[in-house]
Protein backbone atom coordinates (compact mmCIF):
# COMPACT_ATOMS: atom_id res chain seq x y z
CA UNK A 1 0.00 0.00 0.00
CA UNK A 2 3.03 2.51 0.48
CA UNK A 3 4.19 2.43 -2.96
CA UNK A 4 1.03 2.70 -4.68
CA UNK A 5 0.10 5.60 -1.89
CA UNK A 6 3.01 7.03 -3.25
CA UNK A 7 2.63 6.75 -6.85
CA UNK A 8 -1.23 8.03 -6.42
CA UNK A 9 0.46 10.89 -5.13
CA UNK A 10 2.62 11.40 -7.53
CA UNK A 11 0.21 10.64 -10.97
CA UNK A 12 -3.11 10.44 -10.08
CA UNK A 13 -5.78 13.68 -9.82
CA UNK A 14 -7.62 12.67 -6.98
CA UNK A 15 -10.92 15.04 -5.91
CA UNK A 16 -11.79 13.58 -3.05
CA UNK A 17 -10.79 15.13 0.00
CA UNK A 18 -11.26 12.51 2.34
CA UNK A 19 -9.04 10.15 0.06
CA UNK A 20 -6.39 12.91 0.12
CA UNK A 21 -6.29 13.02 3.68
CA UNK A 22 -6.14 9.22 3.89
CA UNK A 23 -3.38 8.90 1.61
CA UNK A 24 -1.64 12.09 2.89
CA UNK A 25 -1.88 10.45 6.82
CA UNK A 26 -0.21 6.82 4.95
CA UNK A 27 2.71 9.54 3.07
CA UNK A 28 3.12 10.95 6.19
CA UNK A 29 3.73 7.68 8.34
CA UNK A 30 6.14 6.08 5.54
CA UNK A 31 8.40 9.25 5.50
CA UNK A 32 8.46 9.33 9.23
CA UNK A 33 9.23 6.13 9.41
CA UNK A 34 11.85 6.53 6.50
CA UNK A 35 13.93 9.18 8.74
CA UNK A 36 13.24 7.66 11.86
CA UNK A 37 15.27 4.53 10.11
CA UNK A 38 17.69 6.39 8.36
CA UNK A 39 18.52 8.45 11.73
CA UNK A 40 19.02 5.02 13.66
CA UNK A 41 21.23 3.35 11.16
CA UNK A 42 23.43 6.73 11.19
CA UNK A 43 23.82 6.53 15.31
CA UNK A 44 25.12 2.64 14.35
CA UNK A 45 27.64 4.18 11.52
CA UNK A 46 25.41 2.77 8.76
CA UNK A 47 25.06 4.46 5.53
CA UNK A 48 22.52 4.16 2.98
CA UNK A 49 23.74 3.72 0.11
CA UNK A 50 21.24 5.69 -2.60
CA UNK A 51 20.29 2.75 -5.36
CA UNK A 52 17.84 4.75 -7.06
CA UNK A 53 14.32 3.27 -8.30
CA UNK A 54 13.70 2.12 -11.84
CA UNK A 55 10.10 2.77 -13.16
CA UNK A 56 9.14 -0.58 -13.99
CA UNK A 57 10.37 -1.59 -11.08
CA UNK A 58 8.11 -4.00 -8.90
CA UNK A 59 7.42 -3.44 -5.38
CA UNK A 60 9.91 -4.88 -3.46
CA UNK A 61 7.94 -7.21 -0.49
CA UNK A 62 10.11 -9.30 2.70
CA UNK A 63 11.39 -12.54 1.95
CA UNK A 64 10.73 -13.59 5.44
CA UNK A 65 7.55 -12.12 6.34
CA UNK A 66 6.36 -10.84 3.26
CA UNK A 67 5.53 -7.43 4.35
CA UNK A 68 6.12 -4.54 1.95
CA UNK A 69 9.41 -2.80 2.15
CA UNK A 70 9.29 0.80 0.91
CA UNK A 71 12.07 2.62 0.69
CA UNK A 72 15.12 1.02 3.06
CA UNK A 73 16.13 -1.89 1.82
CA UNK A 74 17.82 -4.46 3.84
CA UNK A 75 19.57 -6.60 1.56
CA UNK A 76 21.47 -9.78 2.29
CA UNK A 77 22.39 -12.31 -0.57
CA UNK A 78 20.25 -10.42 -3.44
CA UNK A 79 17.30 -10.77 -1.02
CA UNK A 80 15.14 -7.83 0.48
CA UNK A 81 13.96 -7.92 4.10
CA UNK A 82 12.45 -5.52 5.98
CA UNK A 83 14.22 -4.28 9.43
CA UNK A 84 12.84 -6.21 11.47
CA UNK A 85 13.54 -9.70 10.16
CA UNK A 86 16.98 -8.26 8.73
CA UNK A 87 17.99 -7.46 12.70
CA UNK A 88 16.57 -11.04 13.70
CA UNK A 89 19.26 -12.06 11.47
CA UNK A 90 21.63 -9.96 12.66
CA UNK A 91 21.24 -7.02 15.44
CA UNK A 92 24.46 -5.34 13.82
CA UNK A 93 23.36 -5.76 10.37
CA UNK A 94 26.63 -7.81 9.70
CA UNK A 95 26.50 -9.13 5.89
CA UNK A 96 24.01 -6.56 5.00
CA UNK A 97 23.70 -3.74 2.22
CA UNK A 98 21.42 -1.15 3.22
CA UNK A 99 19.72 0.76 0.21
CA UNK A 100 17.39 3.63 -0.21
CA UNK A 101 15.37 4.27 -2.79
CA UNK A 102 13.92 7.36 -2.47
CA UNK A 103 15.73 10.69 -1.76
CA UNK A 104 14.02 12.21 1.86
CA UNK A 105 13.90 15.39 -0.08
CA UNK A 106 12.53 13.70 -2.84
CA UNK A 107 9.65 12.53 -0.61
CA UNK A 108 9.07 15.55 1.16
CA UNK A 109 8.38 17.08 -2.07
CA UNK A 110 6.02 14.76 -2.89
CA UNK A 111 3.73 14.94 0.00
CA UNK A 112 4.23 18.78 0.08
CA UNK A 113 2.52 19.02 -3.52
CA UNK A 114 0.03 16.26 -3.07
CA UNK A 115 -3.51 17.83 -2.61
CA UNK A 116 -7.20 17.85 -3.75
CA UNK A 117 -7.40 17.70 -7.59
CA UNK A 118 -8.75 21.38 -8.84
CA UNK A 119 -12.35 21.34 -10.11
CA UNK A 120 -14.49 18.08 -10.14
CA UNK A 121 -14.25 15.38 -12.63
CA UNK A 122 -16.17 15.26 -15.81
CA UNK A 123 -18.19 12.35 -15.70
CA UNK A 124 -18.31 12.08 -19.37
CA UNK A 125 -14.70 12.22 -19.81
CA UNK A 126 -14.44 9.56 -17.24
CA UNK A 127 -16.84 7.47 -18.71
CA UNK A 128 -14.62 7.38 -22.10
CA UNK A 129 -11.11 7.54 -20.36
CA UNK A 130 -9.04 5.39 -21.74
CA UNK A 131 -5.70 4.23 -19.86
CA UNK A 132 -2.28 3.07 -22.18
CA UNK A 133 -1.61 0.80 -19.37
CA UNK A 134 1.84 -0.07 -20.01
CA UNK A 135 2.77 3.87 -19.33
CA UNK A 136 1.69 3.14 -15.46
CA UNK A 137 3.84 2.04 -13.22
CA UNK A 138 3.80 -1.60 -12.08
CA UNK A 139 2.34 -1.42 -8.95
CA UNK A 140 -0.98 0.59 -10.52
CA UNK A 141 -1.61 -1.43 -13.78
CA UNK A 142 -3.38 -4.06 -11.68
CA UNK A 143 -5.80 -2.03 -9.97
Amino acid sequence: MNNLSWNLARYANIFDTSLVAQIRHCLEGTLNQCKITKEKLQKEGIVAQFHGREQEEWTHYCEVCEAEVFNILFVEHRKVHCENCARSRSRSLENFVVLEEFKTEELAKTLGEFQVAEGSPNTETLESYEVDIALLPPSLRYL
